[in-house]
C-alpha cells in the first residue's frame, strides 16, 4: 500500500493493548532461558565474583541506555513496526527495509526458532519421548507445536495474545523470586562461595577479552527489550505507557538478573558455576538445576524444568506479538508483499504478517532438524565444499547454539542505528511531540552507541563468531536488490 494512499488510515490497528501489556512485553519477551544458562558462561570468561557482577551491571546499564532512548522514539511515533518506523524517519526507506528483511529472515524468525527449540529442550526434560520417537523429532515436534500455539493465539486477538504475554509474565518472575528466596527460606548458602571476589594475576588483554566474550552472552540474556515499540500502534496512551514500560521493565530485569545471579554463586562454589554445563541439552547439571537440587532436591529440578519450559513459552509469544508489526508496516509502505498489511475483519489483528512469521519460524525449525539428522557423509563430492562445512557444524551442533550468533550480531546492527536516530530526528523534526524525552540526553544514546560498536568489533574479531557475524551481513546486503524489486513493483501497482 502506497503511504500517500487515501484507505491507508483504514489500516490502523486498533488500540486495545493496556499498561500492564506493555510492561509484559519488555519483561515477557526478555525473561527466556537465558538467566536460568548464561551465569555459566558468565562465570567461565570472568571467573570472580567482581567481574561477573560488573559484567552484568554494565550489561543492564548499556541496555536500560538503550531503553530510555527508544521509549523517545516510541513515544513520538507511536505507530505499528517499532525500530523500522524509527530507521525510515531517520534515514529513509532503504536503511528500514534492511531491518525488516534481516528482522524477517534472520532476526525475528531465527529468535522464535531458537526459543522454540529451547523450550523444546525443556519440555523433553519433563515428558520424555516415547521408545519410538527419537529425541531429536520429539523436541522439534515440540517446538514446531509451540510457535504454532503462540501464532495462533495472536491471530485470534491482541487482547488474547496480550493475556497471555502479562499472566505468563507475572507467572515467570513470581517463580523467579521463588528461587531468589530459596536461600533464605531452607538454608544451604554460605558466603565462601562467593570467593574469589577479584582476581589474581592476569594480562589486561586476556581479562578484557573475557569481558566482552561475557558481554555477549549478558546482552543475550537482555535481548527483547526492544518489543513494545512495535505495539505502539495498539497501546493506549502510548505517550505515557511506552516510556512507563520501557523504564519500569528494565529497573525489574536488572534487580531480578543481579540477584538470581548472586543467588547462584551464594550457593553453589565458583569452580562448579564456570564448568557447568552451558546448553539446555545438559540441563540437568545446568547451573539451575544445580541450584534447585541443593536447596530442595530432585523436585527442585523438575520445578525449574517446568519454570524455564513455561518462561521460553512466554518470551516466544512475546515474540509472536511484535515482530509481525514491522512486516504489517513494511506492506503498508508498499514494501512487502500487500497482503501483508490486511487486517482480519473479524479479530483486527495482521494475521497474515503473523502467519508468515509462523510459519518461517517453523521452517528453521524442520530444516535445522532435518541437517541434524541426516549426516553429510557422503555428499563431500556432490556439493560445493563451504555448503559441507557448513553442514557438518550444523550436524553436530544443536540449532539453539547455531543461530545464537546470527540473532545477536544482527539485531544489534539495527539496535544501534535505531537509538542513533534520536540524533537525526532532533536535528531534523523538532516540531515532532515528545510526551516523554530521553533521561540524560545526549550522554545515555551515545554511551549505546559506543558500547554497540565495541561490541560488534569484538564479535568480528571472535574467531568463533565472526563467520555466523559475516553471514548476517550478507544477508543485509542481499536486502539491497530485494529492495528494489518491491520498490519498483510499488511503482507498477
Amino acid at each position: 500500500m502506497n503511504p500517500n494512499d487515501p484507505d491507508r488510515e483504514a489500516s490502523q490497528l486498533p488500540r486495545v493493548l493496556g499498561a500492564p501489556v506493555a510492561f509484559a512485553a519488555v519483561v515477557g519477551s526478555v525473561i527466556g532461558s537465558g538467566i536460568f544458562l548464561v551465569p555459566a558462561k558468565v562465570a567461565h570468561d570472568v571467573p570472580f565474583l567482581g567481574g561477573i557482577v560488573t559484567v552484568w551491571v554494565i550489561g543492564g546499564l548499556f541496555t536500560a541506555a538503550g531503553a530510555l532512548t527508544l521509549a523517545e522514539l516510541g513515544a513520538m511515533l507511536p505507530q505499528a513496526g517499532g525500530l523500522y518506523v524509527f530507521l525510515r524517519a531517520a534515514y529513509g526507506a532503504l536503511p528500514a527495509f534492511l531491518f525488516g528483511w534481516v528482522e524477517f529472515l534472520v532476526v525475528r524468525s531465527g529468535s522464535m526458532a531458537t526459543l522454540a527449540a529451547a523450550f523444546a529442550r525443556y519440555f523433553s526434560h519433563v515428558v520424555k519421548p516415547p521408545g519410538s520417537i527419537s529425541g531429536e523429532v520429539w523436541q522439534a515436534g515440540a517446538a514446531v507445536a509451540a510457535i504454532a500455539v503462540v501464532t495462533t493465539v495472536n491471530v485470534l486477538g491482541s487482547r488474547r495474545g496480550g493475556g497471555l504475554q502479562v499472566v505468563g509474565t507475572a507467572l515467570k518472575v513470581g517463580g523467579l523470586v521463588v528461587l531468589i528466596a530459596l536461600p533464605i527460606v531452607v538454608g544451604g548458602g554460605s558466603t565462601t562461595n562467593l570467593e574469589p571476589v577479584w582476581p589474581g594475576e592476569t594480562s589486561p588483554s586476556a581479562l578484557f577479552a573475557g569481558v566482552m566474550a561475557a558481554m555477549v552472552s549478558v546482552l543475550w540474556a537482555y535481548d527483547g527489550w526492544t518489543n513494545v515499540t512495535p505495539l505502539a500502534e495498539e497501546i493506549r496512551d502510548p505517550g505515557r505507557n511506552i516510556p512507563l514500560a520501557m523504564v519500569s521493565g528494565m529497573i525489574v530485569l536488572v534487580a531480578v538478573y543481579l540477584t538470581m545471579t548472586l543467588a547462584y554463586h551464594y550457593v553453589i562454589p565458583m569452580e562448579q558455576v564456570r564448568t557447568a554445563p552451558q546448553d539446555a541439552e545438559h540441563f540437568e547439571q545446568a547451573v539451575a538445576a544445580i541450584y534447585c537440587d541443593r536447596l530442595v532436591g530432585w523436585w527442585g529440578v523438575l520445578g525449574v524444568s517446568i519454570l524455564v519450559m513455561g518462561s521460553t513459552f512466554i518470551a516466544l509469544n512475546g515474540n509472536a506479538m511484535s515482530g509481525p508489526r514491522a512486516y504489517f508496516a513494511m506492506a503498508r509502505d508498499g514494501l512487502f508483499p500487500s497482503a501483508l498489511c490486511r487486517i482480519h475483519p473479524r479479530f483486527q489483528t495482521p494475521a497474515n504478517a503473523i502467519l508468515s512469521q509462523g510459519i518461517l519460524a517453523i521452517g528453521l525449525i524442520v530444516a535445522g532438524t532435518a541437517l541434524i539428522l541426516v549426516s553429510p557423509a557422503g555428499w563431500e563430492k556432490t556439493l560445493p565444499g563451504p555448503i559441507v562445512v557448513a553442514w557438518r557444524t550444523l550436524n553436530r551442533t544443536p540449532l539453539y547454539d547455531v543461530l545464537y550468533t546470527y540473532v545477536i550480531f544482527g539485531a544489534h546492527i539495527f539496535y544501534m542505528l535505531a537509538i542513533a536516530s534520536v540524533f537525526v530526528l532532533r536535528a531534523r523534526r523538532p516540531d515532532l511531540p515528545r510526551p516523554y524525552r530521553t533521561l540524560g540526553y545526549p550522554v545515555t544514546p551515545m554511551m549505546f552507541v559506543g558500547a554497540e560498536l565495541l561490541l560488534l568489533g569484538s564479535m568480528l574479531a571472535d574467531p568463533f563468531s565472526r563467520v555466523p557475524s559475516l553471514v548476517g551481513l550478507g544477508i543485509v546486503a542481499a536486502g539491497v536488490p530485494a529492495y528494489a524489486f518491491f520498490r519498483r513493483s510499488a511503482r507498477v501497482n
